[in-house]
């Protein structure tokens, strides 16, 4: 099976250049505690997790008036393909412990997030 095949989520995500009080605020908008973060071209360039927030941000005591997204996300992000099997992704998710991972099409341009537990429902048991 294919992730095309999946259910995908919307993806959500935030410019690079969004400031970080802006990405904070979004977050809060969702029980999500992750933004995947893209470039210009809509193509994954990193994630911020609200503990990326807290450590990189508030514990380093910088000043977030002054701070992009770009500046304390972790990256790179992997993203898959929509013509990937659903077995290798979750046989890769699961070694590495994501949750989550973005989906892009031929383009490298995201089309959606796929959780471990989709990739995992679909696959033969």
């Amino acid at each position: 099976m294919k992730i095309k095949e999946c259910v995908l989520i919307e993806p959500f995500i935030c410019d690079v250049d969004l400031p970080i009080v802006d990405v904070a605020k979004k977050l809060r908008t969702t029980t999500l505690r992750h933004i995947f973060v893209v470039n210009k071209d809509n193509e994954p360039a990193g994630i911020i997790s609200v503990l990326d927030i807290n450590n990189r941000l508030v514990a380093e005591g910088r000043d977030y008036s002054q701070t992009l997204a770009k500046d304390i996300m972790s990256k790179p992000v992997e993203s898959f393909n929509l013509e990937e099997d659903t077995s290798d992704v979750g046989q890769k998710m699961l070694s590495k412990a994501w949750a989550m991972s973005p989906v892009v099409d031929e383009n490298n341009k995201m089309v959606g997030i796929v959780t471990i537990n989709q990739v995992l429902k679909n696959e033969p048991r």
